[in-house]
């Protein structure tokens, strides 16, 4: 007996799903509990998985397809005779008495060996034209890591849903535009000196999301940290205690002091803040791409950040 492959509903208020990527390809065997594509909502991006053993058939979407929840997308049929052509279109959504294939969260797959030498190319996204970039959840974070501006890459022709292959990309597309500054730093050592609790890397943060939130005028701002392991952490709203979901930051923090290194630049076109500490005090370091944020823009952006590390009680007011 086939049994259906539908959108599952991820979410209480979601209306559809972004097929990301297909793990499996029409006519391939199945078990159950094999992952067979991803999925992404506003909320997450997941992995659904086979209910039954057997065989992909008559896939109906392809990657990068806005699916309304329950529209039938594929069926998994007992024998590979039975293996109907994939088709395209919209899916159909006409219910059967077939069981319903369910959603787990899982870890992103290995991507595919590809070759390095060109981004691969995929169809782009009916629903994506804007705004936030569909990518498999491993992309995405290895983006954060590697400081790569994924609109960027979206911007110079890498196809949407990017996996980890495509991220070589970044490296041809790279350029990036600095901005630094000195500040000083008599008021800011002084709140570091008489406070045993505060951190300089968290309050560096928190006057980098105050900045961003008030050159930008936007109301939730995430900012990554990242340490000279490699290690990331990113933070929700950090200059408002870490209140909110964190979701794409929106610069990378790096910070040097203690260390005689200076400054830091990715080579992903993603913003990045580097603050050092040298004799003559704080030095900033802006890294961006100005095809992303006009020089204006982040000179703003490194004036404010600039004037709260002079001057703390700023992030007060």
């Amino acid at each position: 007996m086939p049994h259906e492959v539908r959108m599952p509903q991820l979410g209480m208020v979601q209306d559809s799903g972004v097929i990301v990527a297909w793990l499996k390809r029409n006519g391939d065997p199945v078990k159950a509990g094999d992952p067979i594509f991803e999925v992404e909502t506003d909320k997450a991006t997941m992995e659904v998985e086979a209910a039954t053993d057997g065989y992909l058939s008559g896939v109906r979407a392809a990657e990068g397809d806005d699916v309304p929840v329950g529209n039938l997308i594929a069926m998994i049929v007992e024998a590979e005779g039975e293996v109907e052509e994939a088709s395209s279109g919209t899916p159909v959504t006409e219910p059967q008495e077939v069981g319903v294939v369910e959603a787990a969260l899982r870890p992103d797959p290995e991507p595919e060996k590809r070759p390095m030498s060109a981004p691969v190319q995929r169809a782009m996204p009916k629903s994506v034209a804007s705004g936030r970039v569909l990518a498999s959840p491993k992309a995405r974070r290895l983006a954060i890591e590697r400081g790569i501006d994924l609109h960027q890459l979206r911007a110079h022709g890498v196809a949407e849903p990017i996996h980890v292959a495509d991220l070589d990309a970044a490296f041809a597309v790279g350029g990036n535009s600095l901005l630094s500054a000195v500040v000083d730093p008599t008021s800011f050592d002084e709140i570091l000196d008489r406070s045993k609790t505060a951190n300089r890397t968290r309050l560096l943060a928190s006057f980098a999301a105050s900045a961003w939130r008030a050159t930008f005028d936007v109301s939730s701002v995430s900012v990554a940290i990242k340490d000279l392991d490699g290690r990331i952490e990113v933070i929700a709203n950090p200059d408002r205690g870490g209140a909110g979901t964190s979701e794409d930051p929106v610069l990378t923090l790096v910070d040097l002091c203690g260390t005689r290194i200076n400054g830091y630049v990715p080579m992903g076109g993603g913003v990045t803040l580097c603050v050092a500490r040298s004799a003559a005090g704080y030095g900033l370091l802006l890294a961006f791409a100005e095809s992303r944020l006009a020089l204006s823009s982040a000179a703003a952006l490194a004036e404010d950040i600039a004037a709260r590390i002079e001057n703390p009680l700023l992030q007060l007011l």
